[in-house]
């Protein structure tokens, strides 16, 4: 365990290394270079009687320890650095600045001589290194400001961008959902079985059945591929599941359809009123015996597309809803948020009321 917990953070650290590309060395090398440069000609600024050869050695000087402490800065910094989500703290900040402090002194003390001074070797080091390094570090947090000013917003872009993916992705599975709940087997089921008994007896109406069936799987699988579409798309698709329906229950199911012109214009979510109609039929009109009646209204009112679908079956709500019904609420919230409602009661010996109210957009 304790092998594993070593080597995850040198994992880590090597990955983070990878980052670093041969461009991104050589700006560093680059930078620390011009920051000798101008370390030295400003020494000249103030002693211009120093040799040439002295302003060369002076900037030799500068280059290596600028060179040493930039590269030390960074790699202390890929070894301690936050995740993308974020900020860096001041007590970082004070570790990194720490740390790399340390690291470089340690690392002088190997490469370079010191011996310029009547202090011990140790003290002229740390006292030159820290120096050069609290001279530099308000470019140090001027970076790291910078970083946490532009990262942080581009992080949170990101991840709104994922959210919004993510919403995408559950809207999606949600249209699967009821597409699978629109073309479930107990529908199938009944229109074959349907249509096996009736090729013997009744070949013309068999023929039927089949028409109506393909009319309806061509007209209903590809408005998936659309957000939104006209109520009167949807209607069409409503009229041949109701044809299927009426060939399979006979003169036991009738139904009216009283959509308005205007209303007939507004969108629709795909399938969300077929949803209400196939409830009708499978709660309502399969349980009961003797002739049950469908009825859908659609109208405008109150800057709303208000629809209604009714079945003279009156029986009691289960206690959980099915899936289509389910997946349509969830539908509703996902593209109108609270601006959508779904309702659906039941009036004793009457019949049972499902109401779809959208705003009009789409």
């Amino acid at each position: 365990m304790k092998t594993i917990a070593i080597q995850q953070p040198i994992k880590q650290l090597r990955q983070r290394l990878r980052l670093l590309g041969p461009t991104d060395m050589l700006v560093i090398a680059l930078l620390s270079t011009s920051c000798a440069v101008l370390s030295a000609l400003h020494q000249q600024v103030y002693q211009p009687t120093i040799s040439l050869s002295y302003l060369l050695a002076s900037f030799t000087e500068y280059a290596k320890v600028f060179n040493l402490i930039g590269f030390c800065l960074v790699f202390i910094y890929l070894l301690l650095m936050p995740a993308p989500s974020q900020s860096v703290s001041f007590c970082r900040m004070a570790a990194i600045g720490t740390l790399t402090f340390f690291l470089s002194w340690v690392l002088s003390m190997l490469l370079f001589p010191w011996d310029k001074t009547l202090l011990p070797p140790l003290w002229e080091a740390a006292t030159y290194l820290l120096r050069i390094l609290l001279s530099s570090v308000w470019v140090i947090f001027v970076l790291l400001y910078l970083k946490n000013r532009f990262t942080q917003p581009q992080f949170q872009q990101l991840q709104q961008q994922i959210h919004e993916t993510a919403q995408q992705r559950d809207q999606a599975e949600m249209e699967l959902h009821l597409l699978q709940a629109q073309l479930e087997p107990h529908f199938f089921f009944n229109t074959l079985a349907n249509m096996h008994n009736l090729i013997d007896l009744d070949p013309e109406k068999a023929k039927l059945l089949l028409e109506e069936l393909t009319s309806y799987l061509r007209a209903s699988i590809p408005q998936f591929r659309q957000p939104f579409i006209p109520l009167a798309e949807e209607v069409n698709i409503i009229e041949r599941y109701l044809a299927i329906q009426q060939i399979r229950f006979g003169n036991r199911l009738e139904y009216q359809l009283d959509i308005s012109p205007d209303a007939a214009k507004a969108m629709v979510l795909p399938m969300s009123v077929l949803t209400l109609v196939e409830n009708a039929i499978k709660h309502g009109i399969e349980k009961v015996t003797g002739t049950g009646k469908i009825q859908m209204s659609a109208r405008i009112a109150q800057q709303q597309l208000q629809i209604e679908v009714s079945d003279s079956a009156a029986q009691p709500l289960q206690s959980q809803q099915g899936t289509g019904l389910n997946n349509l609420q969830a539908r509703l919230l996902a593209a109108y948020g609270q601006a959508g409602h779904f309702s659906i009661r039941v009036q004793p010996g009457q019949c049972t009321i499902a109401q779809l109210g959208v705003p009009l957009h789409g």
